[in-house]
C-alpha cells in the first residue's frame, strides 16, 4: 500500500469510519478520495485525509449536520476563523437549550407525578383587565419566533440606551412585549412585532423601527411561569380562550405577550410571561 494510495476499505479501518459513511461524505463533497488512477479510474484516499476524517467525526459528535460541516471545513481551510466561531457559538446556544429541555424532562419524571399532572402548567386564572394606551418603540419583522424576538428586542434596547437618547430623557416605562399578527402558528415566517413602552423623544434612521401609540383596550390576562416554550404558552392561551368562550366574550387581536422579568438574570423556571388577549367592544 502506497502512502498516497489507500483503498476505501483500509481507509475505513484507519479512520474508524464505515465505508457507507465514507461514500456519503464523498457524495456530499466533504471527503472526496484524493487520488485517481489514470488507467483504472479507481479512486484512493491519502494519509493526509485521515486528519479531515477525524475533523468530520468530531463535528458530527458535536451535533453538526453535513451541510454545516462542509461550510465549517471550507471556512477553516480558508482561514475564516470568524465564520467557524459563529457556527460554534450557535451550536453552543442550541446545546444549552437542549440541556435545559432535558433537565425539565428529568425533573418531571423524577417527581413521580400522576400521569394527568404532567399536562398541568404553572398558569394563573384568567382575569379581565383594562390596559391603558401606551407609547411604544417597536419593530416588526417576518421570521422565526426565536430570531425575531431576540434580534429585534436587542436592537430596540440599543436604540433606547443610545447615549443621545439617554441624555434626552428617554426611559422604559413597561415590560418588553411581542404582538403576533398571524392567525396560525408559522415555523419560519411568523409576522411579529416587538415593542418596548417608552417616554421621551426618539430619533430613528432605520425604517423598520418606529414609535406609535397602542390604543387602550380591555384584555383577558393570564400569567405563565416557566421557560419560554410553546407548550407553556399553549396552555396559557387555551385557558384564556376557554374563559372567553365560557363568558361570551368575543376576542380580537393582535395577541400580546409581555415578558415581566429579565431573561438574562432569571432562572428559566422563574420567568414570568403575561398573555393578553384583546376583547372586541
Amino acid at each position: 500500500m502506497s502512502g498516497d494510495r489507500i483503498t476505501i476499505g483500509k481507509f475505513s479501518s484507519l479512520a474508524y469510519l464505515s465505508q457507507r459513511a465514507l461514500r456519503l461524505y464523498d457524495r456530499k463533497g466533504i471527503l472526496v478520495p484524493g487520488v485517481r488512477d489514470r488507467i483504472t479510474g479507481y479512486r484512493y484516499y491519502t494519509i493526509n485525509q485521515i486528519e479531515t476524517a477525524l475533523k468530520i467525526k468530531t463535528l458530527c459528535s458535536l451535533g453538526f449536520g453535513l451541510s454545516d460541516i462542509a461550510v465549517i471545513l471550507s471556512a477553516h481551510d480558508s482561514g475564516d476563523n470568524e465564520a467557524v466561531r459563529q457556527f460554534m457559538t450557535r451550536r453552543h446556544r442550541e446545546t444549552v437549550a437542549e440541556i435545559e429541555r432535558l433537565e425539565k424532562i428529568t425533573c418531571l419524571l423524577m417527581e413521580n407525578r400522576d400521569f394527568s399532572e404532567l399536562f398541568k402548567m404553572n398558569v394563573s386564572k384568567p382575569v379581565i383587565k383594562d390596559v391603558p394606551a401606551m407609547r411604544i418603540l417597536s419593530g416588526r419583522r417576518i421570521g422565526t419566533y426565536d430570531d425575531v424576538c431576540s434580534k429585534v428586542s436587542e436592537e430596540l434596547f440599543a436604540i433606547i440606551f443610545n447615549p443621545v437618547h439617554r441624555k434626552g430623557g428617554v426611559m422604559v416605562t413597561g415590560p418588553c412585549m411581542s404582538l403576533c399578527y398571524d392567525n396560525e402558528y408559522r415555523e419560519t415566517d411568523a409576522d411579529i412585532e416587538m415593542a418596548v413602552p417608552i417616554q421621551g423623544q426618539v430619533v430613528i434612521d432605520d425604517p423598520i423601527y418606529c414609535t406609535r401609540t397602542l390604543p387602550a383596550t380591555k384584555v383577558i390576562s393570564v400569567v405563565y411561569k416557566g421557560p419560554y416554550e410553546h407548550d407553556g404558552f399553549s396552555v396559557a392561551f387555551e385557558n384564556a380562550f376557554k374563559f372567553a368562550a365560557e363568558n361570551g366574550f368575543e376576542t380580537g387581536g393582535p395577541d400580546r405577550q409581555l415578558y415581566l422579568n429579565d431573561p438574562d438574570g432569571t432562572p428559566a423556571g422563574e420567568l414570568l410571561t403575561e398573555i393578553q388577549i384583546p376583547l372586541k367592544e
